[in-house]
């Protein structure tokens, strides 16, 4: 019975998903965006930046607020990283996340926290630290709806600079991805400043995920070893990681791995199991409460998931819990017209017509507000539960 129950679920949820899908193609072909680029002009690094923005899909259908994901050499990793987050949530194994790519101007100068001879200009770390705390987060934060939860990724160089912002700034982000971190920049310097400072943390309550290839260079494996070994020894107990050595990928080619990786790790547990599902309403809550506490922010159940749920109950004609869900899904979605047609629907099924035909007129009065594609479904169901009330 449960393995049958487990597969009902996941039937509705494809279906429910491939009925939106046909929807979408249903609609005018628009060109394919992925994000844009703003420019700021930065006081700080006196000079202007351009910085790509990838919004979620459903950001301006919407009233909600998002995570924050920070990428570092974004002129190449921006497009892929975007579309890893978007193929993440979508398939709920993430929140739907914003994603602020910042592109180099002098790279050996922003992601390097010491001077070194032979890198003219390095040693402006700190400083590119300061330009993300008082100039860009306050930019991001006051033009678009974020949560506050913001991860920083970073490859080769920046992922050296992301370990060096967890520890010398680390109310700066919630967690990190540091893809190849080059820990041998200017003989090791990361692995010594983490050997004497770690121990001085009392908590790090942070996360994060890194990387090397077993094809790269020996000397940085082995470091990276090192550094590792100093994490175990030395860090504090609520600082958790994880290190990873990937099998057969280089310098390069692990970092759309590693990032596809780390996210699913930061968000291990999003994803809401059959299990629970199939419990009902409450212990769908219990779940995104959990998640709240752990993530540090109100986290509730997306539009699609809880109606999916819904019907999955109204389909084992369980019409309380199917009306619960569907009630739930309007206190937290009650500008969507699809909430209250459902809900209907699962009053009309459990022979409240009366009901029924007022959750359809507000599907109906709603879809019209927006020109809903939807509108004439929505119109033809309240007028059906009209004429069978004017019948009685």
């Amino acid at each position: 019975m449960k393995m049958k129950s487990l597969k009902t679920i996941g039937i509705i949820l494809f279906l429910l998903l491939s009925m939106l899908a046909e929807k979408n193609i249903a609609q005018p072909q628009k060109d394919v965006e992925i994000g844009k680029t703003i420019k700021l002009s930065s006081n700080i690094l006196t000079e202007e930046r351009d910085i790509f923005i990838y919004l979620p899909n459903n950001y301006n259908n919407s009233t909600n607020e998002y995570p924050v994901l920070y990428l570092l050499d974004a002129e190449t990793h921006f497009n892929y990283t975007a579309g890893v987050v978007q193929f993440l949530a979508g398939n709920n194994r993430m929140p739907e996340t914003i994603v602020i790519g910042i592109p180099n101007t002098k790279r050996n100068r922003d992601f390097t926290p010491t001077q070194v001879e032979n890198i003219p200009g390095s040693g402006g770390a700190d400083n590119f630290l300061k330009f993300l705390k008082e100039e860009l987060f306050p930019y991001v934060e006051k033009n678009y709806r974020t949560q506050p939860y913001r991860i920083l990724a970073g490859h080769s160089l920046c992922g050296m600079f992301t370990f060096y912002t967890l520890f010398t700034q680390p109310g700066l982000f919630n967690s990190y991805i540091a893809l190849s971190p080059w820990v041998i920049f200017n003989n090791n310097y990361l692995v010594d400043y983490a050997a004497v400072n770690l121990p001085k943390f009392s908590s790090l309550n942070k996360f994060i995920y890194f990387t090397a290839g077993s094809l790269e260079q020996q000397d940085l494996l082995t470091t990276m070893e090192k550094f590792n070994e100093i994490l175990k020894t030395k860090a504090p107990k609520d600082l958790i990681w994880k290190y990873k050595l990937l099998e057969n990928e280089d310098h390069g080619s692990l970092v759309l791995l590693t990032l596809y990786d780390g996210l699913k790790l930061i968000f291990a547990d999003w994803n809401l199991s059959n299990d629970v599902a199939i419990k009902g309403l409450d212990a769908i809550l219990d779940h995104y409460k959990k998640l709240s506490n752990k993530y540090g922010y109100k986290i509730f159940p997306s539009e699609i998931n809880l109606n999916a749920i819904g019907y999955y109950f109204l389909q084992r004609q369980d019409y309380e819990q199917a009306i619960k869900v569907f009630k739930k899904n309007v206190e937290l979605y009650s500008a969507s017209a699809n909430v209250y047609d459902s809900l209907g629907e699962a009053f009309e099924k459990s022979n409240q017509p009366e009901l029924a035909k007022e959750n359809y007129e507000k599907a109906y009065i709603a879809a019209k507000a927006v020109s809903h594609q939807n509108t004439q479904i929505y119109k033809t169901n309240f007028e059906r539960l009209q004429q069978q009330l004017d019948k009685k």
